[in-house]
């Protein structure tokens, strides 16, 4: 049995599905904005649609950015997203901000936010990446599955020599300067 109406948020869009006057309707939304309204065969169908139109709609934008967003563009996805960072994203962040160069590894990152090893972080700063990559779209290197690496959103590669855990991530200079403008850090 289908449902008769669903709201629901899909990679930072607010989706609405629902019978409505003897039809099937669907929107999304971005924020305030409509992005699109369609009509479909149920609401099940509707929704598998409107997901298809937010992926595509990543794809296409991320596609067409010729070069990296500015650094105000990451101060406003950063705002859009800072409310939904923990306590360990925001000292990753900061320990990132603060290292020399703007490097560190990701074992480092763990211990500067608690975490027991380098694989917290590869995972949380992931998450960290793929928050801000939902409000800034960027083209990112992949994973040999197809899956996006999503600290790339972050970070470029640093020095890669040696085993994993001491591989380094170098902050990009946008994402130092929303943190700065953010006022995540206390700049001396």
């Amino acid at each position: 049995m289908s449902k008769s109406s669903v709201l629901e948020e899909y990679r930072r869009h607010k989706i609405l599905a629902r019978h409505h006057k003897g039809a099937f309707k669907g929107r999304v939304w971005k924020g305030k904005q409509l992005l699109v309204e369609i009509e479909g065969d149920s609401v099940n169908a509707i929704i598998n649609e409107l997901h298809d139109f937010v992926d595509q709609r990543f794809v296409d934008i991320a596609k067409n950015r010729t070069s990296t967003p500015s650094s105000p563009e990451y101060v406003i996805a950063f705002q859009a997203i800072i409310e939904d960072l923990s306590d360990s994203h925001v000292a990753m962040l900061k320990a990132h901000y603060l290292a020399p160069n703007r490097e560190r590894t990701a074992t480092q990152l763990a211990e500067a936010a608690g975490y027991s090893s380098y694989g917290a972080v590869n995972l949380q700063y992931g998450m960290v990446g793929k928050k801000l990559n939902e409000e800034l779209p960027i083209k990112l290197p992949e994973r040999e599955d197809g899956t996006p690496i999503y600290t790339y959103a972050l970070a470029t590669a640093g020095d890669r020599s040696g085993k994993e855990a001491h591989w380094a991530w170098k902050l990009r200079p946008e994402v130092a300067h929303a943190i700065e403008k953010l006022g995540l850090v206390a700049l001396t």
